[in-house]
């Protein structure tokens, strides 16, 4: 990743800053930075919401079809979800594959991408959203779940395992590329003269953004390893160990299963599935687990923060800098659980148990790239407040118009162009849970909201060991079987 500043463009050339500030204005408004990401998909996240998949579906094809390129990666990560949800495979296969497509032509195999002068440009003087989106970690790991699962569904347990290989290379990539996205961070503060430590060091305590991430921190436990989803673990754990072609399956689902008992200590399927993971055996009787994808992810959401800089030399100060920055809200209207009853007479009835938390996923994602997010709002501010000042310096000797009009563009520009990055993926679910039951002899399950009226009818497809998912947006709409998998190897 190279290094940018805008500040030796303009050094001693009062005539090249008045022409950029000008250009500037023009080239933002032409490339549509005003509309946001949030004003493009609106109405998409309202017919999500309310769960019209048939009008979401439509929505989610024309921003993939038709949304501004840099974005065209997350429009295919939503297509892929909401064409899930509807039972369309193929589809969604071919969404998410597009999707994971423009992440390897970003991050290749080396995991470095080229800056383009042209995006640092638009991204430091205009809005962060300007800059092609790359995708978040967490995101990563779910698309390979979901796509292993999608060619489960189609019956493809080839791809479905090279998926699941790549959910655990997604997480080491990952904390590789954080890293060197927090160099380049540390990199650029440094220039600037920015003491980016001692900023967010005690100095920050009862300021409001520290208080906020705070609250951030306060949704991920203490026993989540980084950059993890133990859902998409267990998935992993589930194939190797109803699937296992090879004694070496059982080692990697043990493996897998491990770390989950290190999670959830006291859950008795999970230390069931690791016995019997220990042993190198299947299981004697048939079971049937039961996925359960429920509510909406955090969103994030814009705020405004006077921060307290600190620079390296004592000569620089600026007291205060206004820096727009992301916040993480949380969605907290969802259906809290899942009834599965089962038997001849469905007079056995089981609940789910908590699997992956994705409000403590997101977060936890979320203060890992404080620093980095924190260092990028404030070159950004830096370069906008010097552009400025530059700009007001080099018409001083001119009349009173054309000082009043480069300074009147420069601070439009500045103000209109401080926002945040708020994308993300909003279709996946705020939490998953899951049960485990034995596989009914009549293979049928009654599924229903715990207490609401919503309810549906599930055929399993063996008397062997099967996978259902189910998917529910909010406590109002409707529950979906996303699909029903025999996790058996015939």
């Amino acid at each position: 990743m190279k290094n940018f500043s805008l500040f030796p463009l303009f050094a001693n050339n009062s005539l090249r800053v008045v022409k950029f500030v000008k250009f500037a204005i023009i080239a933002l408004l032409l490339c549509g930075c005003f509309s946001s990401h949030y004003e493009r998909t609106e109405n998409f996240q309202f017919l999500w919401k309310i769960g019209d998949l048939q009008k979401a579906g439509v929505e989610a094809d024309r921003l993939s079809r038709d949304g501004p390129k840099r974005d065209r990666l997350l429009y295919y990560l939503e297509q892929g979800a909401v064409a899930r949800m509807q039972g369309d495979q193929k589809k969604s296969i071919a969404a998410l594959d597009y999707a994971s497509r423009e992440y390897d032509h970003w991050f290749g195999p080396h995991l470095r991408t080229e800056t383009k002068i042209s995006e640092e440009l638009l991204s430091t003087i205009g809005s962060a959203e300007l800059k092609p989106y790359k995708s978040r970690i967490y995101e990563r790991v779910m698309l390979r779940t979901y796509q292993a699962h999608n060619y489960l569904l189609e019956g493809d347990r080839g791809r479905a395992r090279a998926e699941i290989f790549k959910t655990r290379q997604a997480i080491q990539d990952s904390t590789d590329i954080w890293k060197l996205e927090l160099e380049v961070a540390r990199e650029q503060s440094k220039k600037r003269k920015v003491d980016l430590g001692k900023t967010l060091s005690d100095h920050m305590v009862g300021s409001s953004l520290y208080q906020e991430r705070k609250k951030i921190q306060s949704l991920v436990p203490a026993n989540l390893s980084k950059f993890v989803n133990p859902a998409a673990v267990y998935f992993e754990a589930l194939y190797f160990l109803h699937g296992a072609t090879q004694q070496e399956d059982y080692t990697k689902a043990e493996y897998s299963l491990r770390q989950l008992v290190s999670i959830y200590p006291d859950n008795p399927w999970i230390l069931e599935d690791y016995q019997t993971a220990k042993s190198g055996r299947k299981e004697i009787s048939p079971s049937t687990y039961v996925f359960f994808e429920t509510g909406r992810a955090p969103v994030r959401l814009e705020r405004r923060f006077d921060l307290p800089l600190y620079f390296f030399s004592a000569t620089s100060r600026i007291p205060y800098l206004g820096i727009a920055f992301p916040l993480l809200r949380t969605n907290d209207q969802y259906l809290a659980d899942l009834d599965v009853s089962f038997s001849k007479d469905r007079n056995q009835t089981v609940g789910t148990e908590l699997l992956a938390d994705m409000d403590a996923i997101v977060a936890q994602e979320f203060d890992q790239y404080f620093e980095i997010e924190l260092s990028k709002a404030i070159t950004a501010a830096l370069s906008k407040g010097g552009l400025q000042y530059l700009a007001t310096d080099a018409v001083r000797a001119e009349n009173d118009l054309t000082r009043a009009v480069v300074g009147a563009g420069a601070g439009i520009l500045a103000q209109l162009t401080t926002r945040a990055d708020l994308r993300s993926w909003s279709t996946l679910p705020k939490q998953i849970r899951f049960c485990k039951i034995p596989t009914p002899k009549d293979q049928l399950l009654t599924l229903a909201g715990t207490g609401t009226k919503l309810s549906t009818e599930v055929t399993l497809p063996s008397k062997h060991t099967n996978l259902v998912w189910v998917r529910s947006i909010s406590a109002f709409t409707p529950l979906r079987v996303v699909g029903i998998c025999s996790l058996s190897h015939k």
